[in-house]
């Protein structure tokens, strides 16, 4: 009985000490692919002045804030991603998490350029209804990130 009782603390600090070394490898990935992002995002976008991409529209506060934000959280929800792996404890929000980059991208990038948003809308169907809720698409963004986050924490904490 005492060499199980034994087992058992053993164990448990194997377990916690496992969890500090995901909780720091989370962080670290975390922290990485944030910065990967803004800057992989920023020089496509042309955010980040670069000599392969031109931009036809101006950068302002908008851009620039939500290629920011959208980093850090979709980083955050990355690093999340990997301590639920490593714990054991993965429950998929993916979905948000995917839609929320996308409506950040398309907040942060270059309407004019997106060959995409030409071909469905046409140049004065983006100028014309697009632009406007490029600040909606944006705040939509960062809810369904933060909600993805949230999601991703509650299932590790339960």
């Amino acid at each position: 009985m005492r060499i199980k009782n034994e087992l058992k603390k053993e164990t448990r600090a194997l377990e916690k000490s496992g969890n500090r070394k995901s909780a720091i490898i989370a962080l670290l990935i975390a922290t990485g692919t944030a910065a990967v992002l803004y800057i992989i995002f920023g020089a496509v976008t042309s955010i980040i002045k670069n000599p392969f991409f031109t931009r036809m529209t101006p950068v302002g506060w908008l851009e620039m804030s939500s290629l920011l934000i959208t980093s850090l959280l979709f980083g955050a929800y990355i690093g999340l991603l990997y301590y639920a792996k490593a714990s054991g404890k993965d429950k998929v929000c993916n979905a948000s998490a995917t839609t929320g980059g996308v409506f950040g991208f398309l907040t942060f990038g270059c309407s004019i350029c997106n060959k995409i948003l030409v071909f469905l809308f046409g140049v004065t169907g983006i100028l014309t209804y697009f632009e406007p809720l490029r600040p909606s698409l944006g705040i939509l963004s960062i809810g369904l990130l933060s909600f993805a986050i949230f999601k991703k924490a509650k299932g590790i904490a339960a």
